[in-house]
């Protein structure tokens, strides 16, 4: 019997082992994933390639012995470091005010009550009439900070009170609105602007604002351009542009549902 058990026991154990070291391994790649959907959007992917580059080329000289280049990569590590902090701190400060605001429990996904078609055909007209409009719907990552950056409404949404706000002689269409659950939470709203590159000469503050947003948070947002009239979405740091209306009640389903909005969408570039 005592022998039994100290099989049984050592079994238990081994296997916890395996487990664990699994665990390890998903918990790992799931930071090193995270990490790079949250970066590949941004200047920083450089700097990932090149400390590859780096970790590459200081492992080779250890191995052929290159004393000079171990040296000169050992005593410039410590630059290097201080130089990533200073130069790339917007993305570092993106990185954990994203995930130390978001929720991770939580599920991104319309409720039966969102008034949909009242937020769709307030952008159709919206970008039929080349009204700019930029409209924030929150997910995952909480947006207080930025609520509180603009005036509050707390009201419901609807085709009427959208199209009003960013009717060019009122005060308040200047600035994002931004939607909590199903209802505006708040208009003319600050938003962080963004340096991608995804942007043009052509783009103004509304989309650069737009997808300064889109990187900081997982927000879905939806621009129209009093210029040409065209509509653009976007989220998780990706802009879709010339968004047609017969795409787009079914483009921001798709990307509210946490089932599909992993999947590509093809837009017309």
């Amino acid at each position: 019997m005592e022998q039994f058990l100290d099989t049984t026991l050592s079994f238990v154990l081994r296997f916890w082992d395996y487990v664990r070291n699994v665990v390890d391994i998903v918990i790992v790649a799931f930071v090193f994933y995270w990490l790079y959907s949250f970066l590949s959007n941004t200047r920083a992917i450089q700097l990932i390639k090149g400390f590859f580059i780096i970790v590459i080329v200081a492992g080779l000289a250890l191995v052929l012995k290159f004393e000079t280049v171990t040296w000169l990569i050992a005593n410039f590590a410590t630059y290097v470091v201080i130089t990533i902090v200073i130069v790339f701190q917007p993305e570092l400060r993106r990185l954990i005010a994203q995930f130390g605001q978001r929720n991770w429990l939580s599920g991104a996904i319309f409720s039966e009550s969102f008034p949909l078609d009242e937020l769709v055909n307030a952008i159709f007209s919206m970008a039929k009439e080349k009204v700019g409009s930029l409209i924030v719907i929150e997910r995952n990552t909480g947006l207080k900070g930025y609520i509180e950056s603009g005036v509050a409404i707390n009201a419901n949404i609807s085709e009427e009170l959208i199209r009003t706000i960013f009717h060019h002689n009122t005060l308040l269409h200047d600035g994002a609105i931004i939607i909590q659950g199903a209802r505006i939470a708040a208009a003319a709203c600050y938003l962080p602007l963004s340096e991608s590159k995804q942007l043009k000469k052509s783009h103004g503050a509304r989309h650069r604002a737009a997808l300064g947003i889109a990187e900081e948070s997982d927000a879905l947002v939806i621009v129209t351009s009093e210029e040409t009239g065209g509509i653009t979405i976007m989220t998780n740091g990706k802009m879709y542009p010339k968004i047609k209306f017969s795409d787009l009640k079914n483009m921001i389903l798709s990307f509210m549902n946490p089932k599909t909005e992993k999947k590509e969408t093809p837009v017309e570039q």
